[in-house]
């Protein structure tokens, strides 16, 4: 009920689907929805919860990336850019993939137009995210982690990986794809990680770090 719900929710405003859509559309009776969330709008911030949840992965994935790697980067200016690499590789992946990209035009929507789910969705998953990219910023340029400098680096970095995902039609329709398939995504992923790499001076290095 939670996946059908969020599809709906994703595709059109929360007003504009109804719950008996979403029990029918879930094959379920409609009174389920009242024993199991209250109402619609129990329902809505269900989703969000899930989400967080099922993007869980995405984050523990993202966290063992700067305890593996930075530990063993020391002062190593590659490793430094081996780990953005990598970072913003998992990153963009977790992003455009295919099982999370109704989860992220229902982020986009609550973004765009905020409901008391904007804080389960900013606490639970974005926050997190911004956190560590802000270890990493603060890692390779020696400020503090809590800095404005490293705090706007690290979003402008989040926003860049994000808007892919965040923008999809946009982006397709600009490129001229059909689709973003895996070719696309590694054409995306390549140009996001050196243009982090850049904005981080670590342009040096673009050609001698892979792209995962």
């Amino acid at each position: 009920m939670l996946e059908t719900a969020g599809r709906l929710f994703a595709d059109r405003a929360f007003d504009s689907v109804s719950t008996r859509e979403i029990a029918a559309a879930a094959s379920v009776n409609l009174s389920a929805i009242s024993y199991h969330f209250h109402n619609k709008e129990g329902l809505y911030r269900a989703v969000f919860e899930k989400i967080v949840r099922d993007l869980k992965p995405v984050r523990v994935s993202l966290a063992l990336v700067l305890e593996n790697q930075l530990a063993a980067a020391s002062e190593d200016r590659k490793a430094y850019a081996e780990t953005v690499t990598l970072f913003v590789s998992r990153l963009v992946d977790s992003a455009i993939s295919p099982v999370t990209r109704w989860r992220m035009r229902l982020i986009k929507r609550e973004i765009e137009m905020p409901t008391d789910c904007f804080q389960i969705i900013m606490e639970g998953h974005i926050n997190v995210i911004h956190d560590l990219l802000g270890i990493l910023v603060s890692k390779i340029s020696g400020e503090s982690p809590t800095s404005e400098n490293v705090r706007l680096e690290a979003m402008s970095i989040l926003a860049i990986c994000l808007q892919y995902a965040l923008n999809e039609e946009m982006v397709k329709a600009r490129m001229g794809w059909t689709d973003i398939g895996p070719r696309e995504i590694e054409r995306i992923k390549t140009s996001m990680a050196e243009m982090v790499l850049r904005s981080l001076n670590l342009g040096d290095y673009i050609d001698r770090v892979r792209i995962e």
